[in-house]
């Protein structure tokens, strides 16, 4: 294995020299050894490691000073995931500062991000006019889920498989996701470590520790482990919860729950149990095209349990919205949720007198060979504009590898185990739930086209919740065609870029 030095050892060495100077509860200084033979002084000699990287980019990478133009589409705080100006003492700004330090010094590149503001559709109509005007403007294109995959249907981005460096195979890509782009051998879009949002807007379970104890019922960390953490074993779970706090003998908003959600077509909250009840409905054929793929069967018995647990004695349906929900779970009034899980990173978590633990989305039943975790569809992912020079295109596919790779060494650690588990959740059987839940992420490619194919988690599983009741073989009975008709025209479109 190469040996190199890394620009990110060194400066966490500078940042730790005046607390390693002014430690110890000594005021006598520290001199150099002298004792050798000759009364030679000691000189210091470089150090080197084993390379950090898992990328297999090659040592002599040098974009000569270049600057890497970045056209993203984001909201809010997503701005923060691509460039921040300093180090604050904040973890992850630090995180995403010392990467970009890192890459600067190791492709003798920087990057800079120009943000596209307004609906989820701006970014994608932006980067259309780049493509059609045939401008070089940008290097890469970032943005939601579903408007990016469309825009390689509609032929304006890259296919990554054919630049020489970027390699999806790695560790630091989605493998969930690259399963559900890849397309006749070819892949559009990517994502991984350098997407917090790919973390953020993965759907889990929490629990309230300080109830578990309380009730005398042991954290559900084994039973996950034991392939035994199903729908209908958390409906027992929060059945056992329920207490009637107001003594009134009614079930009301001021009573003490097992478990708390909503059943409406106006919430995403309950759209992780798309992936969790391993609900598919497009799979791939032996040439990696879309096929139609429904186990109706599976649908059927995945949402009659759902129901069972929705509608159960010890779960709460009473609140109007989703901060409703999150409210009665940090106050204590309910012992189980569901979440995305940007929502622990909120003030609320933070300031929770209860503790709490993370837990994948349980199964159908135990039948179900893993768990499966569903990103919600506004986390980025990343392309290459079609109109990127040929001749440059391996340079900024070099640059999206280090990227990624880069991500996965600095910025990874900083949120996953750092943020995630140490300043927001306090135990260790919490990380060893979210390797889990980030190892089961899985897309069906209906959710990467959400406003082609009808048949997705927005459209049928927040209907059938609505309505408190299975519709789910008529709903996909009279999708069926519809949904056949649009993969034959998405599979067109893709083999008519070969």
């Amino acid at each position: 294995m190469k040996l190199r030095k890394t620009l990110s050892l060194l400066l966490a060495l500078l940042m730790l020299a005046p607390s390693m100077a002014s430690c110890g509860g000594t005021d006598q200084e520290t001199t150099a050894d002298t004792s050798d033979a000759g009364n030679t002084a000691v000189t210091e000699t470089e150090t080197e490691t084993e390379d950090p990287y898992l990328d297999d980019l090659p040592d002599t990478m040098d974009l000569e000073g270049r600057t890497i133009s970045l056209l993203s589409r984001v909201e809010g705080e997503e701005m923060n995931e691509f460039v921040v100006e300093e180090m604050t003492g904040d973890v992850i700004n630090d995180a995403i500062f010392t990467r970009n330090l890192n890459l600067e010094a190791r492709l003798n590149a920087e990057m800079i991000n120009t943000p596209i503001w307004g609906d989820d559709a701006s970014g994608t109509k932006e980067l259309e006019n780049v493509v059609v005007s045939g401008s070089t403007d940008y290097d890469l294109f970032c943005s939601n889920s579903y408007r990016t995959a469309e825009s390689g249907y509609k032929g304006h981005l890259l296919d990554l498989n054919s630049l020489q460096y970027v390699d999806l195979t790695k560790d630091y890509w989605a493998q969930g996701l690259n399963e559900a782009a890849s397309i006749g051998g070819k892949q559009y879009i990517a994502t991984g470590s350098m997407s917090l949002g790919f973390y953020r807007y993965m759907m889990v379970d929490l629990f309230n520790k300080d109830m578990f104890v309380e009730a005398g019922i042991d954290f559900p960390y084994q039973t996950v482990l034991d392939g035994k953490w199903t729908l209908d074993y958390q409906n027992t779970l929060a059945e056992a919860f329920y207490q009637d706090i107001n003594g009134n003998g009614e079930r009301d908003a001021a009573d003490r729950f097992g478990y708390v959600t909503r059943m409406s077509n106006d919430t995403s909250i309950n759209d992780g149990y798309w992936a969790s009840l391993n609900f598919r409905s497009i799979s791939k054929d032996e040439n990696d095209y879309y096929v139609y793929d429904v186990n109706e069967e599976n649908f059927v018995n995945g949402i009659d349990a759902l129901l069972r647990l929705m509608n159960g004695s010890g779960t709460a349906q009473m609140c109007d919205n989703d901060s409703d929900i999150y409210k009665r779970f940090n106050e204590g009034l309910a012992a189980m949720t569901v979440a995305r899980l940007y929502v622990v990173e909120s003030g609320d978590f933070r300031d929770m007198e209860y503790e709490y633990g993370i837990l994948p989305m349980p199964k159908a039943s135990e039948a179900q060979p893993a768990y499966y975790s569903y990103d919600q569809d506004q986390f980025l992912v990343y392309g290459i504009p079609k109109s990127v020079p040929v001749d440059d295109a391996d340079n900024i596919g070099m640059f999206l590898e280090a990227y990624a790779s880069e991500s996965y060494n600095v910025v990874k650690p900083a949120y996953y185990e750092t943020a995630l588990t140490v300043k927001y959740v306090n135990d260790q059987e919490s990380a060893a739930m979210l390797d889990i839940i980030t190892e089961g992420m899985y897309i069906d490619p209906s959710n990467l086209y959400l406003t082609m194919i009808s048949f997705n988690s927005m459209n049928l599983l927040r209907n059938v919740l609505k309505q408190k009741e299975n519709t789910a073989a008529s709903l996909i009975a009279s999708s069926r065609n519809s949904v056949q008709n649009t993969i034959v025209k998405i599979n067109d479109a893709y083999k008519a870029m070969e």
